[in-house]
């Protein structure tokens, strides 16, 4: 169900600065708001400073849980105050509007009839999750659902990021590895970045719970306490994934960089012969360019051919000197 059909009026969508409000039956399926409601969906983004104004005067939050819909800083955190749950949980920003690896936040209180929700910036995840809202492919039957789907969806959507990321660093691994080196820098620099990105959202979630006690889970969510469990694990088995994908990838980049200097140095051996052969000729040619008398052989025919072979014989020995300099290491 779209967004304006949650919403009687526009004038109402516009005073309180909503981005969407959805209606839950007993099914856990969107309802009309004229059938049996069991929980209500209430999304604010805060842009707007009407969504602020209406968050400061919803009905029945905890102060705690205002100034969590209301906070602007990058903590992600869980807590319990009474009957409510609320927290900070991260998230991806929406592929439209932004890079889709960088971080963004989505805060939340819910209680068994209410959730509340609100963000900065359009985010992957919740859009995601509304879609499916929307289209029936997913009961909600409470608030707390909604949370743990979430996170769930969150936790697919990295793992296949960081799924694509291994198969990316596989193929620069093959092109070092096979000595087609030379353009895989340009590849391996993004790609870590994209690593560390995801690195970060999984340590965030992998931590998101540990706050909550499991009389906090029993008072609040107790539907979603075995989820909450299996979520933890995963993240917690993603997050070392992550560090091996880190790993690796930062082991390749200071092959590739080896390779480099190694190739470097090969060329600075060879500009050191050549100007080391071409040195005697140098000097040669220049002592007798100097137009004095009594320089060798400008009294015979054959001078030139004669300072030639001078240059070629000093030259012959210099090869000789660097290859047993050469030897030698």
């Amino acid at each position: 169900m779209s967004d304006e059909r949650n919403i009687h009026a526009a004038d109402d969508y516009d005073k309180a600065g909503q981005i969407y409000s959805y209606a839950f039956g007993a099914d856990g399926h969107v309802v009309a708001d004229d059938e049996t409601i069991s929980w209500r969906w209430t999304g604010f983004a805060l842009s707007d400073a009407r969504a602020r104004a209406a968050i400061a005067s919803f009905p029945g939050l905890p102060p705690d849980a205002r100034r969590c819909l209301l906070a602007s800083g990058r903590r992600v955190y869980m807590k319990r105050s009474g009957d409510w749950l609320f927290g900070t949980l991260p998230d991806i920003h929406h592929r439209h509007y932004a890079e889709s690896e960088e971080i963004g936040l989505f805060h939340f209180a819910l209680n068994r009839e209410t959730l509340v929700t609100s963000r900065k910036k359009p985010l992957q995840t919740i859009d995601d999750v509304r879609r499916k809202i929307e289209d029936r492919h997913q009961a909600l039957p409470t608030p707390a659902c909604f949370v743990d789907m979430v996170i769930t969806q969150l936790l697919d959507l990295l793992e296949d990021k960081t799924d694509d990321l291994f198969e990316e660093l596989d193929a620069i691994e093959d092109s070092i590895i096979g000595g087609r080196w030379a353009g895989e820098r340009e590849r391996l620099a993004p790609l870590r970045r994209r690593a560390i990105l995801v690195h970060r959202h999984l340590f965030r979630v992998s931590g998101l719970f540990r706050p909550l006690t499991a009389a906090d889970i029993a008072a609040t969510a107790p539907e979603i306490a075995a989820s909450i469990d299996n979520n933890t694990a995963l993240a917690a088995a993603m997050l070392h994934d992550s560090e091996q994908l880190q790993a690796r990838a930062l082991l390749l980049q200071e092959e590739i960089m080896a390779r480099l200097s190694e190739r470097t140095n090969k060329l600075l051996y060879l500009l050191s012969v050549l100007t080391a052969v071409l040195l005697p000729a140098t000097v040669i040619a220049g002592f007798f360019g100097m137009n004095l008398h009594g320089i060798p052989f400008t009294d015979s025919h054959v001078g030139f051919w004669e300072a030639a072979l001078l240059a070629a014989i000093g030259a012959a020995g210099v090869v000789l000197f660097v290859h047993r300099l050469g030897s030698r290491d």
